[in-house]
């Protein structure tokens, strides 16, 4: 039995100003702070764009079938630990 999860992904930018910004006012006025920064993207202009990703980890789970995610991560990441 494979256990991988999503192998390969993809997302498409929201490019219209003005649906994403009524949707952040539907949110709420605190939400409207934390995506300025985004907003100000897109009310300069953008071009359409999406992207795909295939997520290694998942591929090398798919490929080999190892039972567990953690035994693929090449490089195993834990937060606050980079210098120590």
């Amino acid at each position: 039995m494979w256990r991988v999860g999503v192998v390969i992904c993809g997302s498409e930018n929201k490019e219209r100003f003005e649906i994403l910004d009524a949707r952040i006012r539907e949110l709420g006025s605190s939400s409207r702070e934390k995506y300025e920064w985004y907003l100000d993207l897109r009310r300069h202009g953008t071009v359409k764009h999406s992207g795909i990703s295939l997520r290694m980890e998942h591929m090398l789970l798919f490929a080999t079938g190892l039972p567990d995610i953690k035994d693929a991560v090449p490089f195993p990441r834990s937060w606050g630990k980079a210098n120590n």
